[in-house]
């Protein structure tokens, strides 16, 4: 069994360290004086993750991302509008099943959170806005990127990391422009994508981009991220020839399907990460250190010029021993984005924090991109993914323009074969 599957299996250590605090916490306030409780009120904030089940190594990082939030938050001081009054996480597992978050979602709100973030698949997420609509408890979305999650006129629901439309045709788009500065052409483009909400989305704009950037895909292969072997599904790959392969998937999947394309041979001029949860993890990298070097991946990230995004990193090490993900900058920021709208309620009541956070205008942040603002369905209309590329065993931005640290490596001799 592989470290990552023991990791996924186990209960997650972050969640044991929180359940602990939070009884010790609750004796503590049973014993206070009522005039105590009256001037430590706390906002009870839910989140639902898939802690356990496929997708638990990918959701504690995120998870972690939401504690170090928390900590600094209440360690500051608290929500100041509030008189001070401290982030009280509450958990639900989703084990990444629809019908699981569906009630995780009805028990939260039903123990009075006054707001809920997650569930990271976009799958749960989409039969969980319902729950939260139906309720009218705002929703910040951690992970999810299909599109069609926040379709349908919806009021609660917020997403702060960018869509699938935009994380695929950034990502795609500066792939294009980088090949075309290199003097190598990108005519054939092969995706393999887990068959989820979250995989066929990114496959089908993938797919529908193909005319419009001057490509050909020539293979499309969705899959299921349980499966514990992909060489048929790479020996098509290989035998359509194309310049690029695109990998949309989680941690696991994307680990073994990134070992088979190096046995095969692959021949591509690279792989390119799309969202994808494994080729620009610190973890991935640090235990697979020639598999990855001048791996690509386009996702969410954190801005590397940013004073007070180093800072966050070194406190993330400090606190769990590891190296900040993806993942974690979008645990904790979104716990921000909550925060920001909390103060200017003045209110834990849930249709005034639904409103603070439609109105956010919220500059101080850790991203790559401009303000964190909300349209009307409820999209961060400046979320915008970095191009990363693994170089000397690091995720390094080498793209957009404005956020890069490293020049890329392109095209990568090895996956040629």
């Amino acid at each position: 069994m592989s470290n990552d599957q023991r990791d996924s299996q186990r209960e997650p250590i972050g969640r044991r360290r929180f359940l602990t605090t939070v009884g010790a916490a609750s004796a503590v306030a049973l014993a206070a004086p009522a005039l105590g409780r009256a001037q430590a009120r706390e906002v009870k904030v839910g989140y639902m993750l898939p802690v356990t089940g496929p997708l638990a190594f990918e959701a504690q990082l995120a998870l972690n991302g939401l504690l170090l939030a928390v900590d600094e938050i209440n360690g500051a001081g608290g929500i100041k509008s509030l008189g001070g009054a401290k982030i009280t996480l509450l958990p639900g597992d989703t084990q990444n099943k629809v019908e699981l978050g569906n009630s995780e979602a009805a028990r939260l709100i039903d123990q009075g959170v006054t707001a809920l973030i997650g569930p990271f698949s976009s799958l749960v997420a989409f039969s969980v806005r319902q729950v939260t609509e139906k309720n009218k408890t705002p929703f910040l979305l951690l992970a999810t990127v299909a599109d069609n999650v926040l379709e349908g006129g919806l009021h609660y629901c917020f997403r702060m990391q960018p869509n699938a439309r935009a994380m695929a045709t950034l990502t795609v788009g500066n792939m294009m422009e980088m090949a075309k500065n290199a003097g190598v052409a990108i005519k054939r483009v092969a995706i393999m994508h887990e068959d989820g909400n979250f995989g066929t989305t990114m496959g089908n704009h993938v797919e529908g981009f193909a005319g419009k950037m001057g490509y050909e895909l020539v293979q499309r292969v969705p899959y299921n991220l349980r499966s514990p072997d992909f060489t048929a599904e790479l020996s098509k790959v290989k035998a359509a020839h194309p310049d690029l392969l695109v990998i949309s998937g989680y941690y696991g999947d994307s680990k073994i399907i990134a070992e088979t394309a190096a046995k095969l041979r692959i021949g591509v001029h690279a792989l390119v990460g799309l969202a994808n949860a494994a080729y620009s993890n610190p973890k991935f990298i640090a235990d697979n250190r020639e598999l990855t070097e001048h791996l690509f991946d386009g996702n969410y990230w954190h801005n590397p010029q940013s004073a007070r995004a180093r800072a966050v990193f070194d406190a993330y090490q400090k606190r769990f021993s590891a190296t900040m993900s993806n993942h974690g900058v979008q645990g904790y920021q979104v716990m921000f984005v909550l925060k920001d709208a909390l103060e200017r309620a003045a209110s834990t009541d849930r249709e005034k924090v639904r409103e603070a956070i439609s109105k956010t205008n919220l500059t101080d942040h850790i991203l790559t991109q401009d303000a964190i603002r909300f349209d009307e369905a409820g999209e961060n209309v400046n979320a915008t993914p970095a191009l990363l590329q693994v170089q000397g065993g690091k995720p390094l931005v080498v793209g957009p323009a404005r956020f890069v640290e490293a020049k890329p490596v392109f095209p990568v001799p090895k996956w040629k074969g």
